[in-house]
């Protein structure tokens, strides 16, 4: 077993979505503390509805991510918005390091008609041209 695998957090973080995005609903965002010892501070965290989901701590640039898919920046419009959660990189003390990164879930890809799409798009057509020009050209 691997670490993160032994000492599990509540939260996401980075490892959780290495393997693959993960598609979660909000049921809620609440203020809460976060952290441990003196440490603790109160951010807002959102809950998800799906079973055994862990918890987001949602920072600025979650929130606006969050606000954009829900097309509202009053957490109230929040619950039953969905997002997914993928693996992304960004900048912390002037390092580049893991992180969660949340966009809108991908519309479905649109079906595949029976007819055969063609590979090549048809020429375009010719404009006649009027007979009565002289194309030749004397030197």
């Amino acid at each position: 077993m691997k670490r993160h695998q032994i000492f599990s957090s509540t939260y996401y973080n980075s490892l959780d979505v290495r393997e693959r995005p993960l598609l979660l609903t909000i049921d809620h965002l609440a203020m809460e503390l976060v952290g441990e010892g003196d440490g603790k501070k109160e951010k807002l965290v959102a809950h998800f509805k799906e079973p055994g989901s862990k918890l987001l701590v949602v920072s600025p640039t979650k929130f606006d991510a969050i606000a954009l898919i829900a097309k509202s920046d009053d957490t109230e419009d929040f619950p039953g918005v969905k997002v997914v959660l993928e693996a992304g990189k960004a900048q912390f003390q002037g390092k580049l390091v893991d992180c969660v990164n949340i966009r809108p879930p991908r519309s479905p890809k649109r079906m595949v008609t029976s007819e055969p799409t063609p590979s090549k798009p048809p020429a375009p057509a010719v404009a006649e041209v009027e007979a009565d020009f002289d194309d030749e050209i004397e030197f």
